[in-house]
């Protein structure tokens, strides 16, 4: 009897060790990717900001959601790039996404870009 105790009491440790190091694996799978597509929006907008400095005005702006020269991602992220206009300025929004077990997710970083030149 104490010997069944003993095992089941060996299980159970196991068991918990198990599905803490499966749930910490997760964590760090999902705070690795949420780094990158921070990276990745940043990245896109500052090439958004020098694509604005280099074109004019109008150029700019009817180019905005597909400027040239984007810098690459990994394909586990999609990016999608969103300009609202507003006078002489445009809001610029660049979502990242990824899904992974847990379901979608994003990373979205905004600024606001104007006509300086």
């Amino acid at each position: 009897m104490e010997m069944v105790v003993a095992i089941a009491v060996v299980l159970i440790v196991i068991v918990a060790l198990i599905a803490v190091t499966t749930i910490s694996i997760r964590n760090a799978s999902f705070s690795r990717n949420q780094v990158l597509a921070t990276k990745y929006a940043q990245e896109t907008i500052e090439k958004i900001r020098e694509y604005r400095a280099m074109v004019d005005w109008t150029t700019f702006t009817e180019n905005c959601e597909d400027p040239p020269d984007l810098p690459s991602i990994s394909s586990t992220f999609s990016r999608t790039i969103a300009c609202v206009y507003n006078g002489d300025s445009r809001k610029i929004t660049v979502t990242i996404s990824w899904t992974d077990a847990k379901g979608t997710h994003k990373s979205e970083l905004t600024t606001v870009l104007t006509k300086w030149k």
